[in-house]
């Protein structure tokens, strides 16, 4: 499966609006341990960076947050969900580079023959030396987060990164995709936009334009409780986000690029949740050193599927079934994941 299958694959969740039809399709996946599980994998619990707006700028998180999969470990959680993985994501809100053996996550995924791998990064510790190996082991995908246009910018927001090791990584994906002649890895840019960077990002092809680009999403800042950013004034700047946004979709479209972006709710005020991600905690499964799905689920002791016979999984997803959309029983997975990076919207 290809990257644009995934894509796809989303488009049609959300053009189907009936939830009835998308339960009963997770539940026969289910039952014949078909591929339906869109899975968010963090090997450490650790970051290089502490970007202002992300958890690891906070002290008392970092604290709190900590942990490492050993080789053993991995490899039985790769047992229990990689069969029924459709997608995987290494990397969800902490930096999976650090990870002394994460190219090998992606060739373990490949074994298990998981259609889509992709991994996300600040990319400031990938080597020449892995970026090869990424290519190798056949990874769908590299998203690489950048909050800054300019030089000033990025480096003010990822404190710690270093602006000249970003472009010459860029320099050397582009180099490669050129030499192998190679379709995969996509690269994806997750641009998360605040008042202090908004100004600039319509320049942002001017300056990234010159990369490989396969997909680029803007996500306006979110409070997430935990950060050392505090400016959420993006309404006040509504106008200039809206023309910015129009300007890239134009651009983003003359040149092949995806584009990704909040278009309708830049400031999350919205009542309601998005009738599309009803189907959400039925295929989603966040795994880290602290949490393995859910934090009832004893892994290290009992199989993916002896854990959903426990909780009787089968029911929850029928009593979902036959729900009406706003009696929906199953049960919420999660909060937020680390933040922020989530990036399949169902």
């Amino acid at each position: 499966m290809t990257k644009n299958s995934i894509y796809r694959l989303i488009q049609l969740n959300r053009l189907v609006k009936n939830h009835h039809v998308k339960f009963a399709a997770v539940l026969a996946a289910h039952h014949l341990k078909l591929r339906h599980l869109f899975i968010r994998f963090d090997p450490v619990m650790a970051c290089n960076l502490r970007c202002q707006m992300c958890y690891f700028s906070d002290d008392e998180f970092r604290k709190n947050n900590k942990g490492i999969f050993k080789p053993d470990e991995i490899d039985r959680l790769a047992q229990m969900f990689f069969p029924q993985a459709m997608q995987l994501v290494i990397g969800c809100g902490a930096e999976p580079t650090l990870y002394k053996d994460y190219p090998n996550l992606v060739k373990l995924a490949k074994s298990y023959r998981v259609p889509f791998v992709g991994l996300t990064s600040s990319g400031q510790l990938i080597t020449a030396e892995n970026l090869e190996k990424l290519f190798d082991y056949g990874l769908n995908e590299l998203s690489l987060s950048v909050h800054g246009v300019k030089k000033e910018t990025y480096e003010r927001l990822m404190v710690n990164a270093s602006y000249e090791r970003f472009h010459d990584l860029l320099s050397q994906f582009a180099a490669l995709k050129q030499k192998r002649h190679s379709q995969t890895p996509n690269l994806r840019f997750n641009f998360t936009v605040n008042p202090d960077n908004l100004d600039e990002l319509a320049d942002f092809f001017s300056v990234y334009g010159r990369y490989p680009i396969k997909t680029l999403q803007v996500r306006p800042i979110m409070d997430i409780g935990q950060s050392e950013y505090r400016n959420f004034g993006l309404s006040l700047c509504a106008k200039t986000y809206n023309n910015t946004i129009e300007k890239l979709a134009k651009e983003a479209k003359d040149r092949g690029v995806t584009f990704l972006a909040n278009r309708y709710d830049p400031i999350y005020t919205a009542e309601s949740e998005n009738y599309g991600s009803v189907i959400l905690d039925a295929v989603h499964r966040y795994i880290s050193p602290q949490r393995v799905w859910r934090d009832e689920f004893n892994w290290r002791e009992e199989t993916y599927q002896e854990f959903c016979r426990r909780t009787q999984w089968s029911r929850q997803l029928r009593q979902a079934l036959f729900s009406s959309r706003d009696k929906l029983t199953i049960e919420k997975e999660f909060n937020y994941t680390l933040s922020g990076r989530y990036d399949v919207k169902f």
